[in-house]
């Protein structure tokens, strides 16, 4: 349970803290505590669904942020519905496998990719303005209660990449 309590504080809070002024998230995947962590940000619309098919039925620039609870990468025409959903200053964040590099090639189309780790896992966040460290609401960081390991610390140093990484991502990484 803490896993997934904790997985759940990264997905969310990363990006709601991340974008300037979310209203709209789409979130795919199994979502049991995420709900909780949704309801720490006040006035946001929310849309989930099990199944990430249901991005095929989405409305055109109609979401803030897609949270996306799944380690499972999907072909470019995937990419593509989630660009088409997100609205011009959208962002994704998406757990990821092994395959690192290839899933964060797959979003070259956004501005700014970004690899972030929690616990033993990674996710990415991909972007069409902001960007995680720079762009961080430490206000909204701070304010938020009741939480098991998201902090406005945390936030910033999930984002921090050994040299090792840092050389195998170059040119893949876009910040």
């Amino acid at each position: 349970m803490k896993q997934e309590i904790i997985n759940a504080e990264m997905l969310t809070h990363i990006a709601l803290c991340t974008h300037k002024d979310p209203k709209d998230v789409l979130i795919l995947g199994r979502h049991d505590y995420i709900n909780l962590q949704i309801a720490k940000h006040e006035s946001l619309h929310v849309e989930l669904c099990e199944k990430v098919s249901c991005i095929e039925s989405a409305k055109d620039n109609s979401m803030d942020i897609v949270m996306i609870n799944s380690d499972r990468f999907y072909d470019a025409t995937f990419i593509a519905q989630i660009n088409r959903v997100l609205k011009k200053d959208g962002l994704l964040v998406i757990k990821t496998n092994d395959k690192l590099k290839e899933n964060m090639e797959s979003l070259s189309s956004f501005d700014i990719v970004m690899t972030y780790a929690y616990e033993d896992t990674r996710a990415i966040l991909a972007s069409k303005k902001y960007h995680p460290t720079a762009d961080l609401v430490l206000q909204r960081a701070d304010l938020l209660d009741d939480l098991t390991y998201y902090n406005a610390e945390m936030h910033l140093a999930a984002f921090t990449l050994p040299t090792y990484m840092r050389k195998e991502l170059l040119g893949v990484q876009k910040n």
